[in-house]
């Protein structure tokens, strides 16, 4: 009889989920990110500087999903800062995680605005 094989995993600091350690990165200061947070911050910051983002990351749509689903043709998409690392959501998931961050935006301009 043989033990059942073991795999040794990391927990993401970000997505929260385990990984192998080669999926792993290892930041300054001991936080780890795996390879899928780490592509999702870097199509953020890709974003704020002029290229068309992947999608939303929290529903996964794809921007030419979410183009056809426009009435006007008009998409947008909002950077946030989430978990720690700039993220790419439609107006949908966007609007969902503000009303969820009432501590971040609520005394701002931008939250009185929204009536947070």
């Amino acid at each position: 009889m043989t033990a059942p094989a073991y795999l040794a995993t990391i927990r993401c600091h970000y997505c929260q989920r385990f990984h192998q350690h080669r999926e792993i990165l290892r930041l300054t200061g001991g936080p780890v990110m795996c390879w899928k947070c780490w592509q999702w911050h870097e199509h953020a910051l890709k974003l704020l500087s002029g290229a068309i983002p992947p999608g939303c990351q929290v529903c996964g749509l794809t921007f030419a999903d979410l183009e056809a689903r426009s009435a006007d043709g008009n998409t947008r998409m909002y950077v946030h800062m989430k978990d720690g690392l700039y993220q790419v959501l439609c107006r949908m998931c966007s609007d969902a995680y503000t009303v969820k961050r009432r501590d971040l935006y609520g005394a701002t301009e931008f939250g009185h605005r929204l009536k947070l």
